[in-house]
């Protein structure tokens, strides 16, 4: 800030002025006329900061206190030096667009960025458990048995930064948070890279000599397996009590020699199992060819290091698979024993469930307003299993009305699927799952857990299923239509829990598939319902839809749709959209729009100080960019990349792409679904060479091959070619009797083989069903004309 800049403002105590300009967030100033201490700079935004956590090189971290969402929040704010430093402001906003990309439970989440006092902010989840470092400095050596889980957890996490395309590049015990509970969060993107084509290239050296892995010390290319270096040396100063070198300099000549003669774990730390040293020590491998090739293969190994450590590996089985099903038999026999012995829910009315107790007999059409709302539905006696039912369904309330979407989806998901949860409870903890999941701008996890419920409410009787097939039923079946549900063909005028949370989930789709304003007639029938009044647990998804209300407001009604005619203006409509970010009540689409359309401000910033570049090239760095991520199957990615671009790409082709591209999400989604009632013998080839001869899913998220030796390996997609996932589809389709179905499932798989596979071959698949289905020919023959070959 400049000398000649003044910000005044006056003491508490006698009024006087006080010019604050060169004073550092959160200080103390001594009023020079009546000695009185003054706290100042505490506003950031609508963040109150309440106390300094830490200080770093270039930024420092506050605790502060949300008031709009009445909750604490971590607030990094850059020093003043480098706020000056467009390239470290740069940096910075990266950082934050970096982390705010990509959503996993064990990634501190960013909510927002801004500017006060001419320093920029970041705002983010507040981890209130300290550092891994901590931990490793109070004990000396952390126990195996305390390390491993927290490194499956982090593992998972550098798993959901790599999906995104990121490596971290600065993993450290430091930027390892530990929550309340004593889960692991990674933390500080500041240095973290784009991966193009997996792998990246720093312009800069800045890590922690540590940890740093040898490719990086002369700044070569680096990919995912530079993070899984500098994890496994973390790991290894946790369990062995100190770093695996001792080397603090950053000369590249004393680091790389101080890399090749790492002592290995088991030398430096005997007491420790044999498979977590070898664990340690490959992911620490000098070459990176020597490393985990995959965080799946990681996991897998720290899976089965984990047994050793609490000595029940059991040397009889060939990997983690076997082990983790014979644990669940287990379980599953002592719930069947539970049940055996009196498992009757218990009826607890409270006010965080969305269960529906009906109270005049089964079978009859009731008013909403003799519901009573509950956990469970029986005589009363409780049992073990009610309690700890009703104990997991109201944490997974809270973690909702706290904002942790992620977390309330995966418990309302686990008592979905387990069949001693008694009805209601488990149907409207799926429907719950699926609101969970939208609301965290996931909507292929909700279309998923749609599937999920649908299946279960047809598998009920009907005494027990009537008002969810009626009230939500048809609202399930079409999650997966592209077309927006149309408020103007539904019957608004209706009431009840049921049709409110239909009601709901059809808002929620239009919002999250772009259709804003078809989602307002939704939200607003859900404000305004007189039925609901008085009732605690909806009254909490009525505000909550009042929030997507006020978010509707400010979309049309902010800077969103102003062309900046110069880079200045560019700059200041991009700074205008951070503060809107600031008022922001909802994630997913609303807060993906703001930031896309600052991205093509930023982008239009760049092109109106150096306009050289011709449109048809940059038309064609973005169909690369498509190529690129079809190649890999993230398809939500494709869908954001197309909203970003503005006069590169035509209206009609951005909008007939977005077609294609929804179409080609839901390939993948609908095979899952098919494998997880029924795995599927088929011969196919994964990319690596190997070849499998059955796929299931064990899971609604686990993707399981046998191979030809019989082991079982956990899969990904992208293990696949494009081909021989179009054999797997056509395998599957063979048991498909439904003319409708079969069309539309063809009509997915072109679409994906256009995007992501041989745009030929697909063109050919869309010629003979064009010759076999007069609508389809339509369709495609519009959609064709406007499509590049």
């Amino acid at each position: 800030m400049a000398e000649s800049e003044e910000e005044i403002i006056v003491c508490y105590a006698c009024a006087a002025p006080m010019n604050i300009a060169s004073v550092v967030p959160y200080s103390r100033v001594v009023c020079p006329d009546c000695g009185t201490e003054n706290r100042v700079k505490k506003h950031f935004g609508p963040y109150m900061v309440t106390r300094r956590h830490a200080i770093g090189g270039m930024s420092s971290v506050f605790v502060a206190k949300d008031d709009t969402l009445d909750r604490e929040v971590a607030l990094k704010i850059l020093s003043e030096e480098y706020s000056k430093d467009e390239t470290r402001i740069a940096a910075f906003e990266q950082e934050a667009r970096l982390t705010a990309s990509f959503s996993h439970p064990h990634v501190v989440r960013v909510y927002t960025t801004g500017r006060a006092f001419g320093l920029f902010y970041i705002a983010m989840e507040f981890v209130p458990g300290g550092h891994f470092e901590h931990r490793i400095r109070e004990l000396g050596k952390v126990p195996e048995t305390k390390v491993i889980p927290l490194a499956i957890q982090i593992a998972e996490g550098l798993k959901g930064a790599q999906s995104a395309g990121l490596i971290h590049r600065d993993i450290k015990p430091g930027n390892i948070l530990l929550d309340s509970e004593g889960s692991a969060k990674i933390v500080d993107f500041g240095l973290a890279l784009v991966t193009k084509g997996g792998k990246a290239k720093a312009t800069e050296i800045w890590a922690t000599p540590f940890y740093v892995p040898p490719e990086a010390i002369e700044g070569g290319v680096e990919d995912f397996r530079a993070d899984i270096y500098a994890f496994g040396a973390t790991l290894y100063h946790a369990l062995a009590g100190r770093p695996p070198c001792s080397e603090e300099s950053m000369s590249t000549s004393l680091l790389k020699a101080a890399k090749m003669k790492v002592v290995p774990l088991k030398k430096a730390a005997p007491e420790l199992t044999d498979e977590i040293c070898a664990v340690i020590d490959r992911a620490m491998a000098y070459e990176s060819n020597n490393r985990f090739q995959s965080y799946d293969e990681m996991i897998v190994e720290l899976k089965t290091s984990l047994k050793a450590a609490h000595g029940e590996l059991n040397r009889d089985f060939q990997g983690i698979t076997k082990a983790e099903r014979r644990a669940q038999l287990r379980d599953q026999k002592k719930r069947k024993m539970i049940t055996t012995v009196g498992i009757i829910t218990l009826c607890m009315a409270v006010v965080v469930s969305l269960i529906l107790i009906r109270t005049s007999g089964l079978g009859k059409k009731k008013d909403s307003s003799s519901t009573v709302v509950a956990v469970g539905d029986g005589d009363g006696s409780g049992s073990e299993n009610s309690q700890e039912v009703a104990s997991r369904y109201h944490s997974a309330r809270r973690a909702m009305t706290m904002g942790d979407y992620n977390k309330a989806e995966k418990v309302f998901s686990s008592l979905l699927m387990e069949q001693d949860v008694q009805e209601p409870t488990r149907t409207w903890a799926g429907l719950e799952a699926v609101v969970a999941a939208f609301m965290d701008g996931r909507t292929n996890d909700a279309r998923r857990n749609a599937k999920l419920v649908e299946r279960h409410i047809a598998s009920n009787p009907p005494d027990l299923s009537a008002g969810f097939a009626v009230g939500v039923g048809p609202i399930l079946r079409k999650l997966d239509d592209i077309p927006f549900f149309d408020p103007a063909e539904m019957n608004l005028d209706e009431n009840g829990t049921e049709r409110f949370m239909g009601f709901l989930i059809a808002g929620l789709k239009n919002w999250e598939q772009g259709g804003l304003e078809e989602a307002v007639p939704f939200f607003r029938k859900i404000v305004e319902d007189p039925s609901l009044k008085g009732n605690g647990v909806l009254s909490w998804y009525r505000e909550t839809a009042g929030y997507y209300l006020s978010d509707y407001d400010l979309l049309t009604s902010g800077p969103l749709d102003t062309e900046p005619k110069d880079p200045k203006e560019c700059r200041k409509t991009i700074d205008e959209l951070n503060e809107t970010l600031t008022l922001m009540k909802t994630r997913g689409r609303a807060k993906f729009n703001i930031r896309a359309r600052q991205l093509d401000l930023a982008r239009l910033e760049k092109d109106l100080k150096d306009p050289r570049k011709p449109l048809k090239d940059r038309a064609k760095e973005i169909w690369k960019e498509i190529d690129s991520l079809a190649t890999n199957y993230r398809f939500s990615e494709i869908d954001n990349l197309i909203a970003k671009t503005r006069n590169e790409l035509s209206e009609g082709l951005k909008n007939t792409l977005t077609v294609v591209n929804s179409a080609a999400g839901l390939f993948l989604p609908e095979i899952e679904s098919d494998l997880l009632n029924k795995p599927v013998k088929i011969v196919l080839n994964l990319k690596d060479g190997a070849k499998i001869n059955s796929l299931a899913m064990a899971d609604e998220k686990k993707l399981l091959g046998r191979l030809d030796s019989g082991e079982v390996r956990e899969l990904k997609w992208k293990d696949f070619h494009t081909d021989q996932l179009i054999e797997l589809h056509r395998e599957i389709l063979q048991g498909v009797t439904d003319g409708q179905k079969r069309l539309r499932r063809h009509e997915l798989a072109i679409a994906f083989e256009w995007l992501a596979g041989d745009r030929r071959r697909a063109r050919s698949a869309a010629e003979k069903l064009s010759s076999e289905n007069s609508d389809f020919k339509t369709r495609w023959e519009k959609a064709a004309k406007i499509l590049p070959r």
